[in-house]
C-alpha cells in the first residue's frame, strides 16, 4: 500500500496477516455452527457435523485468540475512530463478551457425550443458540466499523446526543451477509485439513455450500459497494486494485475447484486451501485499502515517541518460550 501513511506500512501489514487469519478460523466456526444444527433440523446426523462439533470449540477459541493482534493494531492506526464508536456503542460491547461466554459453552456441549442421548431438535436448540451469539457479535463489530467510518463527525454527536443504542447504515445488513458466505466458503476448505478422509458425498456436499457461499458472497459485496458512501468504495480506491486482482483469482480457482469436486473430480487439497487462504488475504488488504485516508494522522508523532520496547522484547522471548513448552509438554510420551 504505497499510498499508507508514513510509519502505518509495518502495522498494516500486521493487521492485514493477522486479521484474515482470524477471519478464516471465525468462518469456520460459525458455518460448522450453521452446518451442524441445519443437519440436526433434517432430522440426523453424518461425518461432516460430527467432524465439525470435535474441532468447533477449538477453532473458536483459536478465532479469538487470533482476533485480539488485529484488534491491537486496529487501535494504533485508527485511534479517534475507533475509541469513538466503541464508546458510542458500548452498551453493545457489554453484551458481546457475554454472547461469545454463551456460544463457546454452547459449543462444548453441543459435543459432549450428554448431548448425544439428546433428541435432535435439542441438539439444534443448543447449535441455533451458539449461532445466534457468533450471529450478533459479527453484526456488531460489522456496525462498528461502520459507525468509526463515518466521514463526517457530526453523525457520532448526533448519535450520542440521540442516545441510541445502535447504528442504522445501508451497508450493515449486505456486509453481514457477505461475510455469511465467505463463512460458507471457508468451512469446506478447512474441512479438507481436519478431515482429509471424507467421502466422495461427503466432499460433493461440501463443495456445493462452498459454490453457494461464494455466489451470496459476490452479490452481497455488490449490494455494499452500493449502499457504500462512493468516495469510500473499494471500486474507487486505487491502492485496493491490486488487492481486488488478486480476490477475482482466488475467487475463480476456488470455483473451478469446488466445481469440479461436485463433477467427482478430486483437485489438489492444496489448491484449495492455498486460494481459500490468498482470498481472505486479499479481503483483509482490500478492507484496510478502503480505509487508508482513516489512519489517524498523529501516528508518526505517536510512533516517534513510543517506548516499552524492551518489555515487548522480554514478553514475546517469554511468550514463545511458554508456548514452545507447552508444545514439549503436549509431545512427551505417556
Amino acid at each position: 500500500m504505497s499510498d499508507a501513511p508514513a510509519g502505518s506500512a509495518l502495522y498494516l501489514a500486521l493487521l492485514v496477516v493477522t486479521f484474515a487469519l482470524h477471519a478464516l478460523l471465525i468462518s469456520f466456526v460459525l458455518a460448522g455452527t450453521a452446518y451442524v444444527a441445519g443437519r440436526f433440523l433434517r432430522g440426523g446426523d453424518d461425518a461432516l457435523a460430527a467432524a465439525s462439533r470435535d474441532w468447533l470449540p477449538f477453532a473458536l477459541g483459536a478465532a479469538i485468540t487470533a482476533g485480539v493482534a488485529p484488534l491491537l493494531f486496529v487501535q494504533i492506526l485508527y485511534q479517534p475512530r475507533f475509541y469513538t464508536a466503541n464508546l458510542l456503542l458500548s452498551v453493545r460491547w457489554l453484551a458481546v463478551v457475554p454472547a461469545l461466554i454463551v456460544g463457546f459453552y454452547a459449543l462444548y456441549l453441543g459435543k459432549s457425550a450428554r448431548a448425544a442421548t439428546w433428541a435432535n431438535a435439542r441438539r439444534a436448540a443448543v447449535a441455533l443458540a451458539a449461532l445466534a451469539c457468533f450471529g450478533f457479535v459479527a453484526w456488531s463489530w460489522i456496525e462498528d466499523h461502520a459507525l468509526a467510518m463515518q466521514r463526517d463527525p457530526a453523525v457520532w454527536a448526533a448519535h450520542y446526543g440521540a442516545g441510541r443504542l445502535h447504528h442504522a447504515d445501508p451497508a450493515v445488513a449486505p456486509r453481514w451477509i457477505m461475510w455469511l458466505g465467505i463463512a460458507a466458503l471457508v468451512w469446506p476448505a478447512g474441512l479438507l485439513v481436519v478431515t482429509p478422509g471424507a467421502d466422495a458425498g461427503e466432499r460433493r456436499r461440501s463443495a456445493v455450500i462452498a459454490l453457494v457461499g461464494l455466489v451470496v458472497a459476490a452479490v452481497a459485496a455488490v449490494v455494499t459497494g452500493r449502499a457504500t458512501d462512493e468516495q469510500v468504495t473499494v471500486l474507487a480506491l486505487a491502492p485496493a486494485r491490486p488487492w481486488l486482482y488478486a480476490l477475482a483469482a482466488a475467487a475463480a480457482v476456488l470455483a473451478g475447484a469446488w466445481g469440479a469436486v461436485v463433477a467427482g473430480r478430486a483437485p489438489a487439497r492444496a489448491v484449495i486451501v492455498g486460494a481459500t487462504v490468498v482470498l481472505a488475504l486479499a479481503l483483509a488488504g482490500a478492507r484496510e485499502a478502503m480505509r487508508l485516508a482513516a489512519i489517524d494522522p498523529r501516528l508518526p508523532h505517536r510512533l516517534e515517541h513510543a517506548q516499552g520496547l524492551l518489555v515487548f522484547v522480554v514478553a514475546l522471548v517469554a511468550g514463545v518460550g511458554a508456548i514452545a513448552w507447552c508444545f514439549a509438554i503436549a509431545r512427551r510420551p505417556r
